[in-house]
């Protein structure tokens, strides 16, 4: 039976920021704290940060969202990117910065462990350049001396769990971007390990997004503003707890995160049974569904570009104003947001940013327009992609920094042709954090009823036809200098 006193927290481990938020065990939202990270790149393809600057990040926003302990938490679980990990010494201290998920270093170590784990191994996982376990042979390779001391290799919910309980444990969804698991298998891949040389023991324990690990220990509550009684609860990737705080709890649903990428998250019985390049998937953590996910490597972050480049400090407010006084289409200015390449819905490592049409005629707002219009015509591009594979999609959930701004949700109405909602709470990841806490506590007895209770939608954004057709012209010059564009580069 439910007590509506509880408290969960959920935190959200981003590249950028690290966000806390406590709610109720209705989703009500009582406090939200961020703080920024500001990642290092020590060379080309190289992305790091401080575990301490996360940890460090991580306690304050734990420490504000529970007023220094006052408040009495009950559960939190973590939402974090994949990939994303440090070494750890005997004594738990780091051999090096963390290393960030789109870091791109250890291509060469990805082919050749690609190589020699038999393509009929069991539970054989996907290993790519990004992968944790690339990685890792990167830094034996490069950073022999400090990799001499390896004890544990742990990604950064595995490693916020340590140091909360002092328990190194995972969940499946963040283990399977480490290139040592397969979701759906029994553990990790053994000849895995044995061609990266990493023992089973240096590697965190794999359980249930929404398993209860245990209770932060003792000696480290008070620090983090927690309770000896406060459970820590197993989450999953961001991705998935961003759908999760969406109320994506069942097919038809789809949520699209508008924040420095794009990417959208639909749930399925059944996934199509030859999956399209640029097209991905695998098991959610409500069973017995399976996502779908598109992706856009570059969305918020083009206009953070803009903003920065071209309007000499103006304020977002200034910026709307400059769009309002621009007509839909731009007045013929077309543009292409891939600025670091495209995946879904065709993937094109090469493909970069444009603009076309330009005259001597067009001003700041128009090319701020036509950028906003490109990165909606994006995200319709991949709804159309997405259903065209048979996955049906009726409700459309904008989350993430996109889903503030009034301008930009009636937009993707428009362009769409149907409803999007905006949620109560935009900051999804963090709400499905929160949600896996309050479920592996038992506040709830499934997570598909978690994510469906605590879901709220503050406000439905309704396309307007004359509009919806007024943006068709527009998105086919997109798609033809699109795939112009594509087909320049592929040549």
């Amino acid at each position: 039976m439910s007590t509506r006193g509880h408290r969960y927290v959920g935190v959200d481990l981003g590249g950028t920021s690290v966000k806390a938020g406590c709610f109720t065990a209705d989703g009500r939202l009582v406090a939200l704290a961020r703080r920024p990270l500001t990642p290092d790149r020590p060379a080309l393809g190289q992305a790091e940060i401080a575990i301490e600057a996360v940890d460090r990040a991580a306690r304050e926003c734990i420490r504000e969202v529970t007023q220094d302990g006052r408040i009495k938490v009950d559960g939190l679980s973590v939402s974090s990117q994949g990939q994303m990990f440090v070494t750890l010494d005997e004594r738990g201290r780091a051999l090096h910065p963390a290393i960030l998920w789109y870091d791109s270093r250890a291509s060469e170590q990805a082919c050749w462990l690609d190589k020699m784990v038999p393509k009929n191994a069991v539970g054989r996982p996907f290993i790519e350049t990004i992968a944790t376990v690339s990685k890792i042979l990167w830094l034996r390779q490069h950073r022999a001396d400090r990799l001499k001391k390896a004890h544990r290799y742990l990604l950064l919910p595995d490693y916020l769990a340590f140091r909360l309980t002092g328990l190194a444990v995972t969940d499946s969804n963040t283990a399977s971007s480490s290139g040592l698991f397969a979701e759906g298998a029994a553990d990790y891949c053994q000849e895995a390990l044995d061609a990266a040389g990493i023992r089973r023991d240096q590697m965190a324990r794999i359980v249930q997004p929404g398993t209860p690990i245990g209770k932060v220990d003792a000696k480290v509550a008070a620090k983090w503003g927690l309770s000896p009684e406060t459970m820590l609860v197993a989450g999953t990737n961001d991705q998935y707890a961003g759908a999760l705080g969406a109320g994506n709890c069942r097919p038809g649903i789809l949520s699209e995160t508008s924040g420095t990428c794009m990417a959208l998250v639909t749930l399925t019985r059944r996934l199509p049974k030859v999956m399209p390049v640029g097209l991905f998937g695998g098991r959610f953590p409500i069973r017995p569904f399976d996502f779908a996910l598109a992706y856009s490597k570059t969305a918020g972050v083009v206009l953070d570009w803009f903003q920065r480049e071209f309007c000499d400090g103006a304020s977002w407010d200034t910026l709307r104003g400059w769009v309002a006084d621009s007509p839909i289409g731009s007045r013929g200015v077309t543009m292409l947001p891939h600025f670091e390449g495209m995946v879904s819905p065709e993937p094109d490592a090469s493909l970069r940013g444009v603009f076309t049409g330009l005259g001597l005629h067009h001003t700041r707002g128009d090319l701020l327009r036509a950028t906003l219009e490109a990165l909606v015509f994006a995200l319709r591009e991949n709804v159309e992609f997405m259903e065209s594979q048979g996955l049906k999609i009726k409700t459309v959930r904008s989350i993430g920094g996109g889903a503030k701004d009034d301008l930009w949700l009636q937009m993707k109405a428009d362009v769409l042709g149907r409803p999007v909602e905006r949620p109560r709470v935009t900051e999804a990841a963090v709400l499905g954090a929160a949600m896996l806490a309050a479920f592996g506590c038992r506040e709830f007895t499934s997570l598909a009823e978690t994510s469906a209770r605590l879901y709220r939608a503050e406000r439905i954004f309704r396309p307007d036809k004359a509009r919806h057709r007024a943006y068709s012209e527009p998105f086919t010059r997109y798609r033809e200098l699109r795939a112009r564009m594509s087909k320049g580069s592929a040549r």
